[in-house]
């Protein structure tokens, strides 16, 4: 279309009614230049208007698809800290175990030489009485 434009003298016609000397009309050639250098530009912002809006449409896809990747990754982030809070809850219990079944040692431990010491008085007093009788 553009080329076609410019191949065409400068001289224009009317589209009504081009039979008559009338309806002749003579654009300049320094303003035809202007039309067909607007014209031009006119094609071309269309042109770039369309490439826009595609490239409007795929940032827009790809901006959906990495919100959607970022929603995952906050979901597994959650996830991980649950998992975490519960092995510390954890931790918590087998310390608490631990401190109580070392109390529950040394008790035993106390118990085990008193009974001992119990035992050895006792077996003493026995042999004693039964060594003067």
């Amino acid at each position: 279309m553009l080329i076609s434009l410019i191949l065409v003298s400068l001289t224009s016609f009317s589209q009504t009614d081009t039979n008559t000397k009338d309806s002749v009309v003579v654009i300049p050639s320094r303003i035809a230049k202007l039309i067909i250098k607007d014209l031009i530009a006119y094609d071309a912002t269309k042109l770039e208007l369309k490439t826009t809006q595609e490239l409007l449409l795929n940032t827009e896809g790809k901006v959906s698809v990495q919100s959607f990747i970022i929603k995952q990754y906050e979901i597994k982030d959650g996830q991980w800290k649950q998992i975490i809070d519960n092995y510390d809850l954890q931790l918590l219990a087998y310390k608490n175990m631990t401190t109580d079944l070392q109390k529950d040692l040394r008790k035993s431990k106390v118990k085990g030489f008193y009974n001992k010491f119990g035992l050895t008085i006792g077996l003493a007093t026995i042999t004693y009485l039964y060594i003067i009788k």
